[in-house]
């Protein structure tokens, strides 16, 4: 077989590999939205400064600590997860600190939870993150690896 043709099989893969996480990502936002709601409120806020271990090759990145309570069925229950992405951090203080700033302590808020698993819960349903920029992407590798493909198959 040739390279172009190998290289063309595995960008068309790659692409379909990108496709269908932009699609999986889609319909578990989608998912989330259906979920209740019940009212909570924020216990303690922070930022944590996270300091890089010595020869890692990394910056100070800052996480923002939000701690809530909630409750499900007469059940109380603590929840940390600000939305339904994994944990983020930044590079500035005053970004994570921002995020802080929207959940002052004692305040109301609203916890959307997962009606199988109430310990699953976030204050902010969130969007779905980079799904136009992965499916587009996904879409390109495969009309490129279709193309590869066809060109290394008429050569």
């Amino acid at each position: 077989m040739n390279f172009l043709l190998v290289f063309g099989i595995g960008t068309v893969l790659l692409g379909a590999v990108f496709i269908l996480s932009a699609l999986v990502e889609r319909r578990r936002h989608e998912t989330v939205g259906c979920w209740p709601a019940v009212p909570g409120k924020v216990l303690a806020a922070s930022v944590q400064r996270y300091q890089p271990r010595p020869g890692q090759n990394a910056g100070v990145r800052y996480t923002p600590l939000i701690t809530y309570q909630y409750e499900v069925a007469g059940q109380p229950l603590t929840g940390q997860k600000v939305d339904f992405r994994p944990p983020r951090s930044y590079a500035t203080a005053a970004e994570a600190e921002a995020i802080v700033a929207a959940y002052p302590v004692g305040s109301e808020v609203k916890v959307t939870y997962n009606p199988l698993g109430p310990q699953q819960a976030a204050l902010d349903r969130g969007r779905p993150i980079g799904y136009h920029t992965e499916l587009v992407s996904g879409l390109l590798l495969l009309a490129c690896g279709a193309v590869m493909i066809v060109v290394a198959v008429l050569v």
